[in-house]
């Protein structure tokens, strides 16, 4: 195999970890705590279950 090859991989494998981190740093910035927050609060929101959603029975599939 060439060494090339080995130097390639190296070099993927670095921008890979650079595009990982800066993701990581990108989803932390604090301009998104308040979507944070707002998803966070989405499981308890009752407004997000509307009982035209909800299943009654009263119609039958076949």
């Amino acid at each position: 195999m060439n060494p090339l090859w080995g130097h390639l991989i190296g070099v993927f494998i670095v921008v890979l970890m650079l595009l990982f981190l800066g993701i990581w740093v990108w989803a932390w910035l604090p301009s998104h705590e308040r979507s944070f927050k707002a998803l966070a609060r989405l499981p308890m929101d009752d407004r997000a279950a509307s009982p035209s959603t909800a299943s009654s029975g009263g119609e039958e599939r076949s």
